[in-house]
């Protein structure tokens, strides 16, 4: 197991599809996943996240 750090921004991957391809174009594919933790993760991601403090201020986008 790797992890793989993509994205710096809020909200820079809004979809799981969008993170697979991401990682795709920089020569990386993603397998193993089953199919819980991918029904877990789009869950997860269509959640929206309040703007935090930073935002809130300007500082973060």
């Amino acid at each position: 197991m790797c992890e793989l750090w993509l994205g710096t921004l809020l909200e820079e991957f809004p979809s799981l599809e969008d993170i697979v391809t991401a990682a795709r174009a920089q020569g990386y594919d993603l397998s193993g996943l089953s199919r819980e933790a991918i029904v877990s993760m789009i869950k997860e991601s269509s959640k929206p996240t309040p703007p935090s403090i930073g935002e809130q201020l300007g500082i973060v986008r």
